[in-house]
């Protein structure tokens, strides 16, 4: 399962508590967290306990995963789940957080606590915006249609007024792409034959078009010009001029203020 997204599985050593850490590299673009958060971020099984735990790990390729041996805050950690032979766990994303904020948490680093009491503990940074999910408890390919929880959790966000350029761009992109993968839910087998699960579909896609309205108006509104005779950003220039004249206003003698006063008057 999830083998379309996870790369070839690595054998780690835990004879020691260790901080598993998973990273999004700098040269990667946020976009990219989009079809990352389509399925699991990373798995990990335990494949030995004896005479040393072992553990086998696979995660997404755009990823990057360190190992390192320090012992860390146990406060800054959730709950463990203990894990034995042939478990394991998931990391995924928390259902209905925008990709800006994963991309935010990934390029900081997720921190998975790994802890060797009496089989393997694992624990998740506190405050995540992702969550371990054990394997046997994993029921996410069993809920509805993903097209309509991504939908569904698109248009339960908020709206963000301080949002930047780069975030609103990605939030545009991920609602057209739910917008196809709806209208090809509608097309396909499923939506076809469950007329309730359409139904829903179709209600859906007005709700999302009108939040892309909304986004799109936003990320307009920051390239607009203030004057078709000026560029988009000249405002700043124009505000940086008149607190340099203010300036000079207030160093410059009476004689040389009346000067160009009289000098502007003549242009007049």
């Amino acid at each position: 399962m999830h083998h379309q997204y996870l790369n070839e599985p690595m054998v780690l050593d835990v004879g020691q508590a260790s901080t598993l850490t998973l990273t999004l590299p700098s040269n990667i673009s946020d976009f990219i967290v989009l079809e990352a958060m389509g399925g699991p971020l990373l798995e990990l099984i335990v494949v030995s306990e004896t005479p040393q735990p072992q553990i086998a790990v696979r995660f997404q390729p755009i990823l990057g995963l360190k190992l390192n041996a320090v012992v860390v805050d146990a406060t800054s950690f959730t709950t463990s789940s203990l894990r034995h032979l042939g478990q394991g766990v998931r990391l995924y994303p928390r259902l209905g957080t925008a990709p800006k904020f994963c991309a935010q948490e990934l390029r900081t680093g997720i921190s998975i606590k790994v802890d060797v009491p009496d089989g393997v503990a694992l624990s998740l940074q506190s405050a995540s915006k992702f969550e371990l999910v054990t394997l046997e408890s994993d029921v996410r390919s069993l809920h509805e249609p993903k097209v309509l929880m991504m939908a569904k959790a698109i248009l339960a966000r908020e709206y963000d007024y301080n949002a930047t350029a780069e975030s609103l761009a990605v939030c545009l992109t991920e609602i057209e792409q739910v917008r196809l993968e709806l209208q090809a839910f509608l097309r396909g087998e499923v939506g076809l034959c469950h007329a309730s699960l359409a139904e829903e579909a179709v209600r859906l896609d007005p709700l999302l078009q009108q939040k892309r309205q909304w986004l799109f108006r936003t990320y307009t509104h920051m390239f607009e010009r203030p004057n078709f005779s000026r560029a988009a950003n000249d405002g700043l220039n124009i505000d940086k001029a008149l607190r340099k004249l203010e300036c000079f206003e207030l160093l410059a003698s009476p004689e040389l203020l009346q000067m160009v006063e009289r000098l502007m008057e003549d242009e007049a």
